[in-house]
């Protein structure tokens, strides 16, 4: 078991402290205490002044082996996060299991305290538009895997089913106000939402490849077929939050479905 005593923790504050530096938070795995043998050790560097290329706005370093991620933010944007729902469903989580090891003028404290008094009512509104929007913008990977499908591309096929099923999942999350407490249960999260017996997740499952498939059929067309059901099925579970400018689309792409097959 790997373990970061505040020596070492003391080392990497000195190493990464500047003056542009407002502080620096331990997120993630080590934050939360449930760090295995293979976890990184992640940070949030908070700076006065963003880096101007993206490259150095997230960094990898080896440090007493240990594999340090440095990711670098500015507290603007990590306060707009909040108001965001796409993006407070993941910064919440993390603020809230955060430990700050540095904070020079008091704000990443602020934030934390934000973060564990935070109450989604205030973003269900702006939930709803969001989760209506990217449900009537997913037609285009429905029309992409009816025409993967139509062609036999399976290359085509499975680039739209893999973005059509992170699509659907980040919907109903967003929409139930679901915070992720970390990437990795995310898949699980979506499940849980929607509820493990459910159809939704039945579809989910066979479209991202939890569950076997069907004998006898290419593995991509089972997954197509999941994925268009899986659509039916958010649908159904947003019909009451559709908004009147998406309805066109969703309706259309649930027509496509149906006159496929389906």
């Amino acid at each position: 078991m790997k373990v970061l005593t505040e020596e070492f923790l003391g080392e990497l504050i000195s190493r990464l402290d500047d003056e542009n530096t407002v502080g620096i938070a331990l997120v993630g795995s080590f934050a939360r205490q449930e760090e295995g043998p293979f976890s990184d050790v992640d940070l949030w560097k908070f700076v006065r002044q963003m880096p101007s290329s993206d490259a150095d706005m997230l960094r990898l370093e080896w440090i007493e082996s240990h594999l340090i991620s440095i990711k670098i933010l500015a507290i603007d944007k990590e306060k707009r996060d909040f108001s965001i729902p796409e993006r407070a469903i993941w910064a919440v989580p993390g603020w809230q299991q955060s430990k700050i090891l540095l904070d020079k003028d008091g704000t990443l404290t602020s934030l934390r305290e934000a973060a564990v008094n935070f109450r989604w009512d205030s973003l269900k509104t702006a939930a709803d538009r969001y989760a209506s929007h990217h449900l009537g913008g997913s037609a285009e990977e429905i029309y992409k895997i009816l025409d993967g499908l139509l062609t036999r591309n399976e290359c085509k096929t499975l680039y739209a089913i893999w973005s059509l099923s992170q699509d659907l999942a980040h919907v109903l999350v967003v929409q139930r106000g679901v915070l992720i407490p970390t990437e990795n249960a995310f898949i699980d999260c979506a499940q849980a939402t929607a509820g493990r017996d459910s159809e939704w997740t039945r579809q989910f499952r066979r479209t991202i490849g939890l569950d076997r498939l069907q004998d006898g059929q290419s593995p991509y067309i089972s997954y197509a077929i999941a994925g268009l059901r899986l659509y039916r099925e958010t649908a159904a579970l947003m019909k009451e939050i559709i908004q009147t400018e998406d309805a066109p689309l969703v309706g259309q792409a649930l027509e496509v479905i149906r006159e496929a097959g389906y």
